[in-house]
């Protein structure tokens, strides 16, 4: 039995050095919906989000994450979090921001700052105005990837699963056996993945975040998007694929923002229909080339950079010194 419920990832934090080209990048090249402006916070959202954001682009001296955000199932539910951190003896405090005024932010277990909440303003989606589309455009959140400070991922995973509510739907082995990696699922969701987790590795490893993916509507806007960076000459921001995963089976295109924050453009991979029978799928170690792309090409080493997230607790970013993701571990 979960200690309270989680309705579905919902919306990010990302800490950015310039708003102004930050919105540039997000709004006029990828065709994020701008909601509104508030002081040092851009609030974002794709085009069929009907509440009021799923991105926050956050003025900040050092870019990372910010928070990931949860809807939870009821009130109660938000209490029912409030208690459970509080029992781990966690900082748990009152958050709230434009459109959301009743959450919680939490350090989790594993360092990472979590906001939780019941309801939110909703301001309606794009619909059928295609005029107003531009970029891809991103559709909506679809997870979020980050690394573990752990040496035994199923540790994490039982928290995760048991203690969260989440499903596990695939997960990877290293070379040792041991689980690598994993990607969870909420019940309502039930796609491929809410969040997916990895191990940092290094002599005093952190929590690190790895990317913000966002569904497009086909493959082909990913290409759209890949050839606007190109005659923008924004070679740079063009990180790895398009390609199709072999673990979700989806199509991805790896971008970065001005500051170095991967997205994900993503689309194409399964829903679980029937949560209470799935069986979570495994991929062994010799199967890791095309686990990751599924075509069989090889991991970009700067694929492998992490970026920080940020401490509720004392305020800005948690240092990434000495420690990186788990996929420098899989060879070739």
């Amino acid at each position: 039995m979960p200690a309270f419920g989680i309705h579905r990832i919902s919306h990010v934090g990302l800490r950015v050095s310039d708003l102004e080209k930050a919105r540039l990048f997000y709004v006029d090249i990828l065709g994020f919906v701008e909601v509104e402006k508030n002081g040092d916070e851009l609030y974002l959202k794709g085009v069929e989000e009907g509440q009021h954001h799923s991105l926050v682009l956050r003025k900040g001296s050092e870019p990372g994450l910010s928070y990931i955000a949860f809807r939870v199932n009821s009130p109660e539910d938000l209490d029912r979090a409030r208690d459970y951190y509080r029992s781990m003896g966690l900082p748990v405090s009152r958050f709230s921001e434009k459109g959301v005024s009743d959450a919680i932010a939490v350090e989790d277990p594993y360092g990472f700052p979590l906001v939780f909440y019941y309801d939110m303003e909703y301001t309606g989606d794009l619909g059928l105005k295609y005029s107003q589309y531009r970029g891809a455009p991103p559709v909506r959140l679809a997870h979020v990837n980050i690394s573990l400070p752990v040496r035994d991922l199923d540790e994490a995973l039982r928290y995760y699963i048991k203690d969260l509510g989440f499903i596990l739907t695939e997960y990877f082995l290293g070379e040792d056996g041991s689980k690598h990696a994993a990607w969870v699922t909420s019940y309502y969701k039930h796609d491929s993945h809410d969040v997916a987790l990895g191990k940092t590795i290094g002599k005093d490893p952190g929590p690190g975040f790895h990317h913000v993916a966002y569904i497009v509507p086909e493959m082909r806007d990913m290409v759209r998007i890949a050839d606007i960076l190109a005659s923008l000459g924004m070679w740079d921001s063009i990180e790895r694929g398009p390609g199709r995963h072999g673990a979700t089976r989806a199509f991805y295109f790896y971008i970065r923002d001005p500051d170095g924050i991967r997205i994900e453009l993503y689309t194409g991979d399964y829903v679980i229909l029937d949560p209470d029978k799935w069986k979570p799928i495994e991929w062994r170690f010799d199967q890791a080339r095309y686990r990751s792309d599924f075509w069989g090409r090889p991991i970009p080493d700067r694929w492998k950079e992490i970026k920080p997230v940020e401490s509720i607790v004392r305020g800005g970013m948690k240092p990434l010194e000495g420690y990186t993701s788990m996929m420098p571990t899989i060879r070739w």
